[in-house]
């Protein structure tokens, strides 16, 4: 699998160009990208290895640019996931693909309109994809790579709380967080006490000798996530990952 077998589609009322990999699965993986302002967007190493690990899996995929520089409160990039899950889950879209090529991928293979949604942000994008899991009935896992807590403040300007809470909604939501022992902006403490004192059932995983932008390093956290994956799904998988496309 690769990137190429993403198609785009255009959402007018977030204004978003979305890269979807409709991969005709029961589940879709969201993946959110770091601060925009600091040169985040949708091509971010981590990113593409997550849409690829997940695409491997033969899951579908979504990946986007959040709206404008990223200064700001965070509501606008919270319903900016809202929206699209939306879209994919109601299949209410246009992509750009030819219209030949649509016919044949329709008589071959279905469509399929996923109804579960994998949550997947990293750095600032973990803090918009928890908030938006709150009351996101096709959630089933959420999942925050390298979140920035110590920061989080100052990224949303004065805004985290609220966002905090949001993500605190959805209490018995599976969720990740995993980070890095040398990550730029948050301690392994300030982690592990945010985790303990807001997650009651989430499980906070370390990634030794790797920084916040885990270069040469993706394949150790997608390994993490899946392992994660399959224990929390354990039943479904059965020790396969694969089978996690057809989740029910």
């Amino acid at each position: 699998m690769s990137p190429s077998i993403e198609k785009e589609f255009f959402i007018e009322d977030t204004e978003t160009t979305v890269r979807y990999a409709d991969l005709n699965s029961n589940v879709v993986a969201v993946v959110t990208h770091p601060w925009t302002f600091l040169g985040g967007n949708m091509h971010n190493n981590v990113v593409v290895a997550a849409v690829l690990y997940f695409q491997k899996l033969g899951i579908s995929t979504v990946r986007f640019d959040f709206h404008g520089s990223g200064i700001g409160r965070g509501y606008t990039q919270v319903e900016q996931v809202r929206s699209i899950v939306r879209k994919i889950v109601k299949r209410d879209f246009d992509d750009n693909g030819d219209d030949d090529d649509k016919q044949e991928d329709t008589a071959t293979h279905p469509a399929k309109r996923p109804t579960k949604v994998i949550l997947i942000g990293y750095s600032y994008g973990s803090l918009i994809t928890g908030s938006a899991s709150a009351n996101m009935d096709e959630c089933i896992a959420s999942i925050s790579i390298a979140p920035p807590f110590a920061v989080q403040h100052w990224l949303l300007l004065f805004n985290s709380s609220y966002h905090l809470r949001q993500s605190t909604l959805a209490e018995h939501l599976p969720r990740l967080f995993l980070m890095g022992t040398k990550d730029n902006f948050t301690s392994e403490k300030v982690f592990q006490n945010m985790i303990e004192t807001h997650y009651l059932s989430a499980v906070g995983a370390i990634v030794p000798h790797a920084d916040h932008f885990f270069h040469r390093r993706e394949k150790d956290v997608m390994d993490v996530i899946g392992q994660w994956l399959l224990e929390t799904f354990a039943s479904h998988c059965q020790g396969d990952l694969r089978r996690l496309r057809d989740f029910p």
